[in-house]
Parts: C-alpha cells; structure tokens; sequence
C-alpha cells in the first residue's frame, strides 16, 4: 500500500485549508492509499479525517513521518509564500527538501504560488521546487511566475471546486453572508463605510461569518456592531464544520468575503458573491472569474458597488472551474504509485 504524507496548514481551524485537505484525504483513500498528516491538533485531525497524524513543529516526529512515506503532498494552498512570514516558506520547503534528501517522491498540489519577496528566498523556492517530481498549481499567475524561475507546472484548479460541486444547490436562497478577515490594510474607515453601504441598500438578514477564530473573531464582531448601529438585523457565526459552513453559504442569496474559499463556494453554489480584495489571490480569482470586487485600499467606488451588488440582478451567471483529478491520477501511475 502507498504511504502518502501531507503536508499542509491543517490542524488549524481554517475553512479554506481543512476543505481542501478533505476533498484530497478522501481522494487518495479512493485509490486504496495509506495517507498521514503533519499538523495541529493531533487528536482533532485524526478523529476528524480518519488519517494517521503527526506533530507539525517536532523535528522527531517530522523525521518520522517522512522515513515512514512514499511520497510527500506538499499542498494546497498558498503555503510557498512570504507575505505572512519567512519562517512560514522556509518551513515548506524544508519539508520538501527533507523529503527529496530521503529519496521520496515530492508533489507540490494545487498552490498558488506569488513571487515571494527577496532574492535570498526566491532562490531558496527556486533550488527546492527543482527537485520536486511534480507540480500543478491553481492559477495562471502561479504558471508564468514559476516559468519565470524556469520551473515546470500544469494548471489545475482549487480542489474545493470539487467538494462544492456534488452539494445540490438550495433553490430559495434568501439573506446575506458576509466573510471577513484581520488584515493590514483593513480600516475602520473602510468597516464603516461598508457597515453604512450595507445598511441602505439592505434591511434583511446578515450573517457576519468568522472562518478562523484567531485571526477573523476580532473583525468579525466589530462589524457586527457597526451594523446593529445601523438597526440591521444580524448575527455572528463561528466554529461551523465544513458542511456546516457550505451549507450556510448554500442558503445565501447574497455573499461579501475577503476569504479565497468564501468566493469559491459562493460562485459554485450560485450565491451572489462580491469579493474584497485584501491579497493578489483574491484579485487573481476575480480576474479569472470575471468577479465583481472592492479593493481594500483604494474603495472610493465602495457605496455604488455595494449599490450594484444588490440591485442589479441582469449579471451572468459565473462559470465556476472544475478540478481535473486526471493529472494527479496519472502521475501517481507514472510513478507506479498506483
């Protein structure tokens, strides 16, 4: 039996990160594959996905877990970016590195991956990505940047593409989710003005969805004072599981999110989504998609958008992009993995 570890932010309470971990756990168990896990939150994780789980920050148990594998799933995600930390994108790929030191298999699965900053570190991503034996990332910014760095990938999709998908779609949508996460451009001039935008244009329901608790909480339920300010009515939604937080999406008529995952389930789910552009994968999504979005720091636009948003019901129809499973499947046979 192939013995599969992945690496990845698991562990963690992330939507988007848990959901993708999901939809590859069940995949590679549908090939008959032995899969394990460098995480947090050992026991969650195990309970949760049914996977063998080992400590992410114990060098013993990271050892371990890689002797143990026949190859290494480096993804999804944006885990091979900078932006957040250095430490963050040395510790990726010091889990590739390791990997293809101990002789394994490397795929670098379905990431999105930015020009990270500094000569030094694009060096580093540069020398260790060479000796992965395959990579598919999500965008097309991610294919130009790493054909840049002479680096070979196939474009693929989000895997969470594929999780969403297979729900059926709620046909009485009604009320509006909106998805917000701490970040450094985030105002609360903007909050405001979003709080204020929000309250003329709609006097139902709003649902005020935190998808991390360390990092949105905060956020979270200071807007949801700006709007009760605003006499609308509306309630805070956290520590939802993944079908959980689907279906909540599914219910919607109406979406507002920062969060990648947010948009990408709003979009296959047919819930009206407008992006808030806070990071260059968000943009890139709403390049893709032909996405209606507000940029976090230059929102002057903001009140007719929001405006648009809720009273134009002409717009098209967005085509959500399918996850071609094919190219991971076909190189697992290439490498008689399976």
């Amino acid at each position: 039996m192939t013995k599969v570890l992945v690496s990845g932010y698991i562990g963690f309470n992330n939507f988007g990160d848990e959901a993708i971990f999901k939809v590859l756990s069940n995949h590679l168990k549908t090939l008959g594959f032995d899969v394990s896990v460098l995480c947090n939150n050992k026991k969650l994780v195990r309970k949760t996905y049914n996977v063998k789980t080992y400590n992410y920050k114990k060098p013993l148990q990271i050892i371990k877990a890689i002797l143990s594998c026949d190859i290494l799933i480096s993804g999804g995600g944006s885990l091979l970016q900078n932006k957040t930390s250095n430490k963050s994108l040395v510790y990726y790929l010091l889990i590739i590195f390791l990997s293809k030191l101990f002789l394994k298999k490397v795929l670098i699965f379905a990431q999105g991956i930015e020009p990270v900053n500094g000569a030094f570190f694009e060096f580093l991503l540069k020398t260790i990505l060479k000796r992965a034996d395959y990579i598919c990332v999500r965008d097309q910014k991610s294919v130009d940047y790493l054909n840049k760095l002479k680096i070979n990938s196939t474009l693929n999709s989000d895997p969470v593409y594929s999780l969403v998908e297979s729900v059926d779609i709620e046909k009485e949508k009604t009320g509006l989710v909106v998805q917000l996460r701490d970040s450094k451009n985030l105002s609360q001039d903007f909050l405001d003005n979003l709080a204020l935008s929000i309250s003329r244009y709609y006097r139902k329901k709003v649902s005020v969805f935190c998808f991390e608790k360390e990092i949105d909480e905060k956020v979270c339920l200071e807007f949801v004072s700006k709007l009760k300010k605003h006499n609308i009515d509306c309630q805070y939604l956290s520590d939802k599981s993944i079908l959980e937080t689907i279906e909540v999406i599914n219910k919607a008529e109406f979406l507002i999110g920062m969060r990648l995952h947010s948009l990408i389930c709003a979009v296959s789910l047919k819930t009206k989504p407008l992006g808030i552009i806070y990071d260059e994968k968000i943009k890139t999504l709403a390049c893709e998609l032909n996405l209606e979005a507000i940029d976090l720091v230059n929102y002057s636009n903001l009140d007719s958008k929001i405006s648009d948003f809720f009273n134009n019901h002409s717009n098209k129809t967005l085509a959500p992009r399918s996850f071609n499973w094919e190219c991971i499947d076909s190189f697992f046979k290439e490498k008689k993995l399976c």
